[in-house]
């Protein structure tokens, strides 16, 4: 039945779906319209439409970040011209409640500018966030910058939920209900727990220096030592305890990459079905966009960023940190290759670029997370700003993310190659910088 549906419905939007589209976006982000429009499943349906050739993919994108972009926009004005007394007097004819402005103030409150982004992705934050933005007369440049970002990474992202699911719609219902459950299930597990430990904060203070007192009195070195491993601001407390556990967290998950590998359990059997999945949803558009990503963003703009790091190193005389670059970077190249000519594992047949070497792990999974997590490593050391922070942060994991898809997309790895060379060069870079660290802290508190 559904399909005899869409098959009516189909033909007759390639004229008027970019025009629904656009509308259903614009209106879902504006001001006190955000319950009442769709634009989120649009977009979703827009992807399904240019998986089957009625839409263009990368029309689709445009046009859903241009509404979403305009939509916030709209927003913000009307919070900046109006205020808060507007909407309280009639945002009761759109289902609009004091409540929801009341929380979503408190996370303008406490985040500014990453509320207007993140909320993107949040139903009821996304037609408030904008419209808290205008009222608290947020600089609009900064709103902007976080707008823009948050309304391309939306659209690009359900845009492709669409489009790489497009090819089945019974897959689609099964799929997305059984990810909708989960991400009900999860976020409100979420929510219960940061009301629930919110409204017991002081009882829980309480608790834990009661707790303090009495293990203190009875092991008082052994509690003080590892009391000061979680210490905040000194290199051997939070810092190298933090550093350890990611650490292990990265080996771990190597080894269990490594162990479906050898064992061929469930890794191994989902390379194959990647693998067919994308031969299916190939297309002359996406391909170009993979050969750009994998060529610009995994090796020209990352030896650019990694040489521009050595040379303000160089200049500010960082002598430590101009060390840990080259010990992650340098030394990853070692362990990359010792680790392909360990495994040497084939790469997959019909590669839609040419490749050389062992697949296994990813050289450039692995060399994206060396060199753009170096550089957010040394955005949290040396910027203060955080708008900045997040700028380098979100575009950094964002070509991270990307590097690894388009490998997989042009078939030169697995997906277990990717994952891998994402593990191996993570804990690299988390040893490096621990190993750095360390050294230069011993030699300061040398005497």
């Amino acid at each position: 039945m559904e399909k005899y549906i869409l098959n009516i419905i189909l033909p007759h939007l390639n004229h008027w779906g970019y025009y629904v589209l656009f509308l259903m976006t614009f209106l879902e982000t504006s001001a006190l319209l955000g319950f009442l429009v769709p634009g989120e499943s649009m977009v979703v349906i827009a992807g399904l439409l240019a998986s089957r050739g009625i839409l263009e993919l990368g029309d689709v994108i445009w046009v859903a970040s241009v509404g979403a972009i305009m939509g916030d926009t709209v927003g913000y004005f009307i919070g900046h011209r109006f205020g808060e007394g507007f909407f309280l007097k009639y945002g009761k004819y759109f289902f609009f409640k004091k409540e929801y402005l009341d929380e979503a103030k408190g996370y303008f409150d406490k985040h500014g500018g990453k509320t207007v982004f993140f909320g993107r992705f949040m139903a009821w934050l996304r037609a408030f966030a904008p419209v808290v933005a205008g009222i608290s007369k947020m600089y609009y440049p900064k709103f902007l910058f976080f707008n823009i970002a948050g309304g391309v990474a939306w659209a690009a992202a359900f845009s492709l939920l669409g489009y790489f699911a497009g090819n089945s719609w019974d897959m689609i219902k099964r799929y997305l209900g059984r990810f909708g459950l989960l991400a009900f299930i999860c976020g409100a597990l979420i929510i219960f727990l940061y009301f629930f430990l919110t409204k017991r904060r002081r009882l829980i203070q309480e608790k834990v220096g009661w707790i303090d007192k009495k293990v203190s009195s009875q092991i008082p070195k052994t509690w003080e030592f590892v009391k000061s491993r979680f210490s905040a601001g000194e290199w051997y407390g939070l810092n190298l305890t933090t550093g350890i556990i990611l650490l292990m967290l990265a080996l771990l998950s190597f080894g269990e990459i490594i162990e479906d590998l050898i064992d061929k359990e469930a890794l191994f059997y989902l390379d194959f079905r990647i693998q067919r999945f994308i031969e299916g949803v190939i297309s002359h558009q996406v391909t170009r966009f993979m050969v750009d990503i994998t060529n610009l963003g995994g090796v020209y703009l990352a030896m650019f960023v990694t040489g521009t790091m050595t040379l303000y190193l160089l200049y500010k005389r960082y002598w430590w940190e101009l060390f840990n670059i080259f010990l992650a970077v340098g030394g990853g190249e070692i362990v990359l290759t010792l680790l392909k000519l360990f495994f040497h594992r084939p790469r997959p047949a019909q590669q839609l670029v040419t490749a050389h070497g062992y697949s296994f792990p990813s050289g450039h999974a692995f060399s994206a997370v060396i060199a753009y997590g170096f550089l957010i490593y040394m955005t949290w050391r040396l910027i203060k700003s955080e708008t900045l922070r997040f700028i380098i942060f979100f575009i950094s994991i964002l070509l991270i993310i990307f590097i690894g898809i388009s490998r997989i997309y042009l078939n030169v790895h697995w997906l277990t190659d990717v994952l891998g060379g994402y593990a191996a060069g993570f804990s690299w870079l988390v040893f490096s910088i621990i190993m750095v660290n360390t050294i230069e802290q011993f030699y300061k508190s040398a005497p």
